[in-house]
């Protein structure tokens, strides 16, 4: 007999596999060199919590988990396999593009002051969309912001 939660967390149907992460085991090699600057007892450390990280990532989809939980979960190892590839020097995947950013986050994407993208939008120089709430922020697609970091660099 089966022991523990019977709610409605089980895995009575099969779950998808999860998509590739950089750092599923086909992106390790099988020898990864210790970086310049490493200390020689961090690096087996690194290798140890890295196989620990991909041992967990694969458990995850067997375990019984409320979804949002598994979510976070997957999330947390990802991260932290990202940050252990990074000291190891290995590739790390890049988080998603963004299609719409706010003034502060376009700014520093183009790499000009919050004020001198206002004033851009003010003159016509940067289209941007407002929202229809309190503040109505202004929003700027990410075409829009390609736009204007290719015709700055002509």
């Amino acid at each position: 007999m089966r022991r523990g939660h019977s709610g409605s967390f089980g895995n009575d149907e099969p779950q998808p596999r999860a998509r590739s992460v950089i750092g599923s085991r086909r992106d390790v090699p099988n020898f990864i060199p210790r970086p310049r600057g490493l200390h020689k007892l961090t690096y087996p450390r690194l290798l140890r919590a890295m196989r620990r990280m991909l041992n967990e990532l694969d458990r995850l989809p067997a375990r019984r988990l409320h979804p949002l939980v598994r979510r976070r979960l997957q999330t947390e190892f990802a991260n932290r396999l990202g940050r252990i590839r990074r000291r190891l020097g290995l590739p790390v995947g890049r988080p998603r593009a963004q299609t719409w950013y706010r003034t502060t986050d376009a700014a520093r994407l183009i790499g000009v002051s919050w004020k001198t993208l206002v004033r851009w939008v003010a003159a016509g120089r940067v289209h941007c969309e407002r929202a229809d709430t309190y503040r109505r922020p202004r929003y700027f697609h990410r075409r829009e912001l390609a736009r204007v970091i290719a015709s700055l660099k002509v």
